[in-house]
């Protein structure tokens, strides 16, 4: 999720802890089809309200920031959420802005994963990411930090083999993994938010400031449940995407999972060089 903060990444930037310009930070691909603490594959998801996630001894806790993704037929569960109610196999998603519980699409099967963001130690340092880790971590270099806003030296992974890669992770590398913060993750994705409920045979959706831009044909689920198939190109910057008669009301608030023009991931290593370019607009690798 491009823009989002692991939870104690976060929290490190804030007491001290971590520091972009000072401290080593490393980048390391990800292939997120493979489990890890942080990281657990879904068994099957529920047409319902919530949407209640099953993943196999998942660890995770009440309150844990969590992104999905790769999930077919439930298509509305993939994102990023708050979970509640969990139990030893289960959890069940909300908006984690307003709490409202997030409306299934249809009965997902065994596809896809979720990335636990923390708070909880399920997802806070390097070693509960470290076993779905494609090829080698590279240290950042040339760190920067401008108004906020922290940036890099472009990363180069060099003669990478292996299953395909997600995401990329950005980490502070303290050389132990149970002490390496993680930061956040680059996936190719992002949040897209109704700002204003769009009903039903609109042909257009206001949506907050939207910091990347959207293919033309995307098609978006939103967490109460309705889709929305973009008609033309949705350019960063944008606050209304042009779509598609709605075939039901989007509702103000409502959040839905977007590709990233572009992206280039996910990526199918070959054994060649896979070259990280990062944001050159205003967010660069994140901004806090």
């Amino acid at each position: 999720m491009n823009q989002v903060l692991f939870e104690k990444g976060r929290e490190a930037f804030l007491d001290g802890t971590n520091d972009w310009d000072t401290n080593t930070f490393s980048a390391a691909l990800l292939d997120l089809n493979t489990a890890d603490t942080g990281v657990k594959q879904i068994t099957s998801s529920t047409n319902a309200t919530p949407i209640v996630i099953t993943s196999t001894a998942h660890g995770f806790a009440n309150g844990d920031l969590v992104f999905i993704d790769g999930h077919a037929t439930n298509t509305a569960a993939n994102g990023f959420w708050k979970i509640a109610n969990v139990a030893a196999n289960t959890f069940e998603l909300t908006n984690p802005i307003t709490g409202t519980n997030a409306v299934g699409n249809g009965v997902g099967g065994a596809t896809g994963y979720c990335v636990n963001y923390g708070p909880s130690a399920s997802g806070d340092n390097w070693d509960d990411f470290d076993g779905c880790l494609v090829g080698a971590k590279v240290n950042l270099t040339g760190p920067t930090v401008t108004a906020g806003v922290a940036d890099a030296n472009d990363t180069t992974f060099t003669s990478v083999s292996g299953a395909s890669v997600e995401a990329v992770a950005i980490f502070k590398d303290t050389g132990t993994p149970s002490t390496s913060r993680m930061v956040c993750l680059i996936t190719g994705k992002f949040i897209v938010t109704c700002a204003t409920t769009a009903n039903a045979a609109a042909t257009s959706i206001p949506v907050d400031k939207l910091p990347f831009a959207i293919p033309n044909g995307t098609v978006l689920v939103f967490s109460n449940g309705a889709s929305a198939t973009l008609s033309a190109l949705a350019n960063a910057g944008d606050r209304t995407l042009t779509v598609s008669a709605l075939a039901a009301q989007v509702t103000v608030e409502s959040r839905a999972l977007a590709p990233i023009t572009a992206s280039g991931l996910p990526i199918t290593p070959n054994g060649g060089n896979i070259v990280i370019t990062y944001d050159s607009g205003a967010n660069r690798i994140f901004k806090l």
